[in-house]
């Protein structure tokens, strides 16, 4: 129950705090109790005082600083460094009732903007207010109000920003006019009216050879910040820290099927999600949820066809072709479905890895910051795979911040996965390709001209309406990129028990899924009675077609080898660089040695389980897989039997059930082959 009031730093950079209080406990050096507990000694104080936040250090009762459990911020926002940690006053309230004419000005801007559900809001759908905002307004209100003036009962939430966003849903709106209004009491924010129809609108239906679709709206600062809300809330429960760490879906229709998550389920008129069944694979995610939104909210959509890069040549792209296209269909919903097609059939993994500088792109590098990095962003890998930034999860008082990101399978599953480098892999070098975070390259529609063009570089400047073009992310080394994005992720320095137990746990997610992946290529096999499956060559391990591609896991076994690297070597970063974990150089050694029995304490205790060939269960701890880093290296042939894919030493009791072995010529390429070269240096070849 103590309260301090937080002043600031001193000349010497140590905080203070004012506070009344009573006594605090010093241990007595060297004095034990009876049971061998430190003695202390009580120091009265009884009076207001400044003091650190250090008093009570070692003690039974622990330090100020370690007893914190709220933060309460008095201002109109936290920042990033305790958006996580402090508890906001509540808003002021809104009013119950609107009076004739109130409130006087009604108008909103594109950085505080209010958008309705579906289209034409009508008394048969749920109507849903969406309130974005650029920056962090700090305590709001979202409130509805009916034809007769009183506020109605929404369900509401808000999400964390950037963009900040607050959404209120009423399942039958009564027809007539509506108010919606955000504000802080006598603040207001923003606010829009609008009209509730009684009934949905009729089907309607297109003239074949039209566009797919006719832009309305432009890609403005309030509609880039809506499109980063709709991404965020499609994937935003179960939270990570609610135990939705490995969050899998079995399509990206049975997200957007949901109109809990889907904030346009039904927008253009009722049942069209109904109609879809979208199945994008990992290159196409990102397409396909810009293009949704588009077509949602008739703005102008453009992709390119893209020539693959390989080793010594980067990517290349055609012209744009866009949503301007006619498509042979009278019915909206299935001409949208054909255009996506055409974008499925010209996007593949290298259309997001064209090189900066490049201005034939669907999309562009851009700064390491929050505000640029927000959902929706881009993150295409070095190596073939890309991810959507989904959202973040702030810094909290013990946990560490998350940044999450989205990405789909060949097999249409959409999962999400936590930024770390097991997960996002980078690499600075742009001679062949260009990794990294993008934002889409801003489209414009001319309606007078019937044409759509897309900005150029030069013309995504700083400060402007869009997201600037920025090479930042190429300067230094991986290490100095990682290094970034935890600052981003985690902006006040990190207890680093804290992040050796977060890295610990995203190895841990990383081996179970590999637990999945391994037991559905072993069951092809013996559904098919276990088939020679040819090994394709080079660095087509990696990215081919069949059988190879569906059950080999070379791609997801190098992911895993860098993760067990990454967990093994922190303590040794924790050593070189402790000012990042609020240490200085004379307790680096001390902290590095208990992290790394920290370390080994978490690896022993958590463990995985597998089929082996004769159908019994072998249980593996984290510790024995971290052991079998060298076999893991040639571990990922569906030919091989499972004790051998887990990496089950020759000889060993675990490995005595094993029933089969990859082809000999296969086996020697995995050995000491460039594959094997790839694996031990944890570079794949760039595609």
């Amino acid at each position: 129950g103590h309260i301090l009031a937080y002043l600031g730093r001193d000349d010497a950079g140590t905080p203070k705090a004012i506070h009344a209080f009573s006594e605090f406990p010093v241990v007595c050096a060297g004095a034990t109790g009876p049971e061998g507990a430190p003695l202390e000694t009580l120091h009265r104080v009884d009076r207001v005082t400044v003091s650190d936040l250090s008093l009570g250090a070692g003690s039974a009762r622990g330090s100020l600083l370690e007893r914190v459990t709220t933060v309460t911020v008095f201002g109109s926002a936290a920042g990033d460094g305790l958006r996580g940690a402090a508890a906001l006053r509540p808003a002021a309230p809104l009013p119950a009732q609107l009076g004739p004419g109130e409130p006087a000005a009604c108008d909103d801007r594109l950085d505080r903007a209010l958008f309705r559900s579906p289209r034409r809001p009508n008394q048969a759908q749920p109507l849903r207010v969406i309130y974005t905002a650029t920056t962090d307004d700090g305590p709001l209100e979202l409130a509805l109000y009916g034809p007769s003036g009183a506020r109605q009962r929404a369900q509401t939430n808000r999400l964390p920003g950037p963009p900040f966003s607050a959404i209120a849903e009423v399942p039958a709106p009564e027809p007539g006019d509506w108010i919606a209004l955000v504000g802080d009491g006598q603040r207001v924010l923003a606010c829009e009216r609008f009209r509730v129809v009684r009934h949905a609108p009729a089907p309607v239906t297109r003239s074949s050879g039209a566009p797919a679709w006719v832009p309305s709206w432009a890609w403005e600062e309030d509609t880039e910040n809506l499109y980063a809300t709709f991404v965020a809330q499609l994937f935003r429960e179960p939270a990570f820290r609610d135990g939705g760490e490995g969050a899998t879906w079995s399509s990206l229709q049975e997200l957007l099927g949901d109109p809990a998550r889907n904030l346009l389920y039904d927008h253009r008129a009722p049942g069209e999600d109904r109609q879809l069944a979208l199945r994008p694979d990992c290159a196409d995610l990102p397409y396909f949820l810009r293009a949704y939104v588009a077509w949602k909210l008739r703005l102008p959509f453009a992709f390119r066809r893209c020539r693959r890069g390989r080793e010594g040549r980067a990517p290349a792209c055609e012209d744009a072709e866009t949503n301007l296209a006619p498509i042979e269909e009278t019915d909206p919903v299935r001409a949208f479905t054909r255009f996506l097609r055409q974008v499925k059939q010209a996007v593949h993994s290298s259309t997001q890895r064209t090189l900066p500088g490049d201005p034939r792109t669907d999309v562009y590098p851009v700064p390491l910051t929050r505000e640029a990095l927000r959902p929706g962003t881009v993150f295409a890998d070095p190596f073939g795979h890309v991810l959507v930034v989904a959202g973040w999860l702030p810094q909290g008082l013990r946990e560490a911040g998350v940044l999450l990101g989205a990405d789909a399978q060949p097999d249409g599953t959409v999962g999400r996965r936590r930024f770390w480098r097991g997960s996002f892999l980078f690499d600075p070098r742009t001679e062949a390709a260009g990794a990294g975070f993008k934002a889409w390259r801003p489209v414009v529609f001319d309606r007078g001209a019937g044409a759509i063009t897309l900005l150029s570089d030069a013309e995504l400047r700083p400060g402007g309406p869009h997201v600037a073009y920025d090479e930042t992310q190429y300067e230094g080394s991986a290490d100095d990129f990682y290094a970034r994005m935890d600052a981003l992720i985690n902006p006040r320095a990190l207890d680093p028990a804290t992040a050796q137990r977060t890295l610990v746990e995203a190895f841990e997610e990383a081996v179970a899924r590999r637990v999945v992946s391994v037991d559905v290529g072993e069951a092809w096999m013996a559904s098919h009675g276990f088939p020679r499956v040819p090994m394709p060559p080079g660095a087509s391990i990696f990215q081919t077609t069949g059988p190879w591609e569906d059950y080999a896991t070379p791609s997801r076994d190098l992911r895993l080898l860098i993760s067990l690297d990454a967990v093994m070597r922190f303590p040794d970063d924790v050593a070189r660089q402790p000012e990042r974990y609020g240490l200085n150089a004379a307790e680096a050694d001390a902290a590095a040695a208990a992290l790394r029995a920290l370390r080994d304490d978490e690896l022993a205790g958590r463990s995985i389980t597998y089929t082996r060939s004769d159908g019994s269960a072998q249980r593996l701890t984290l510790a024995t897989v971290t052991q079998r880093a060298e076999a893991f290296e040639q571990a990922y042939n569906p030919n091989d039997c499972v004790e051998v894919r887990w990496g089950a030493p020759t000889g060993s009791d675990e490995r005595a059930s094993c029933r089969r072995r990859a082809p000999g010529a296969q086996r020697a390429r995995m050995a000491s082959g460039p594959e094997r070269g790839w694996f031990r240096t944890r570079q794949r070849p760039a595609r």
